[in-house]
């Protein structure tokens, strides 16, 4: 269900304070400081599901900061994608400054320093994504942030249209339709941020996030092959295997053990979706590219503290509460 927030019926004096606390709830603690003399307005109408979040923002202009105080406070790392509807949005962080304009998307990291100001009457979407789930998807922010996925782009056109249409029927859908849809939408501006990199970037080290990207995409899309391997993953990148393994030890882990993981979070992503209440769990298993059943119930109490038959014991459960 959506939850909607308006300034609309707040006296004019607090109207500020309490739109700065609707937000702080919202996403995360900000610093907010106003811009005009203007009276301020704004609304926003969140729809949270299971692991991303979309609001739909509409205000005055104003400014805002996110501190290293506030940094060392929170317990919460996301990214947030905007994509800009109207008005302008500067955004600064890592060392670089942004103008976005309508039809526009960036992204913002909450574990460093940013500021934005939002300039004229203003209206966007803002999609809400748990950092450890973008850098699986995406890998590290810091050569994405304050830069832009334009409107202009064939790519950037097709992620803000879907985005736009997405928030406006999501609410609406089934849950598990709204489930999928939010998997698609990460899956676009995953996307439209890897082929960002790709076109603007040409020196070596980012030559090498674009490449990771390809191979964990290319991973992501195989993952239901039981014999996917560093060599066959090279050979379709056509790089070598030594320099395949190079590219995921600077993340601090390797192509089998990013296999592995990612396999495991689609197993329980799958065992969490009622869609397939009918499939036992060694087919999913199997599905998702194991081939042998107890090491894939090791792997996953391993990982997650829990067998795989108890955990969808859980996720039943908690759908029935």
């Amino acid at each position: 269900m959506a939850h909607s927030v308006t300034t609309a019926g707040i006296a004019d004096a607090k109207r500020f304070e309490y739109w700065r606390e609707s937000l702080c709830d919202t996403f995360i603690h900000l610093d907010f400081m106003p811009t005009s003399d203007r009276p301020f307005y704004g609304e926003l109408v969140t729809s949270r599901l299971k692991e991303i979040t979309f609001t739909h923002v509409r205000s005055g202009e104003y400014k805002v900061v996110r501190t290293p105080q506030q940094i060392r406070r929170s317990r919460e790392a996301a990214v947030f994608i905007n994509f800009q509807l109207s008005g302008n949005l500067l955004v600064s962080q890592d060392g670089r400054e942004l103008k976005l304009e309508p039809g526009d998307l960036t992204c913002c990291d909450s574990t460093r320093p940013y500021s934005t100001v939002l300039a004229g009457d203003f209206e966007e979407i803002v999609v809400h994504v748990p950092r450890d789930l973008w850098i699986r998807n995406m890998g590290p922010t810091e050569n994405l942030t304050a830069r832009a996925v334009r409107g202009t782009t064939q790519v950037g056109t097709l992620a803000g249209n879907f985005l736009r249409q997405v928030s406006a029927v999501i609410d609406s859908a089934d849950p598990i339709t709204a489930h999928r849809l939010s998997e698609v939408s990460l899956a676009l501006i995953a996307t439209a941020f890897g082929e960002m990199v790709s076109r603007q970037e040409t020196c070596q080290s980012s030559g090498r996030i674009a490449l990771l990207y390809r191979a964990k995409m290319l991973i992501e899309e195989n993952l239901h092959d039981s014999d996917l391997n560093p060599e066959k993953i090279a050979r379709a990148l056509k790089i070598s295997e030594r320099y395949l393994q190079r590219l995921f030890q600077e993340e601090n882990s390797t192509v089998c053990n990013w296999v592995w993981e990612r396999r495991l979070e689609k197993c329980r992503r799958e065992l969490s979706d009622r869609l397939l209440a009918g499939k036992n769990v060694s087919q999913i298993a199997f599905d998702c590219g194991f081939s042998n059943f107890s090491h894939f119930s090791r792997r996953f109490k391993r990982a997650y503290g829990i067998s795989a038959s108890d955990f969808r014991r859980e996720q039943r459960l908690e759908k029935l509460q």
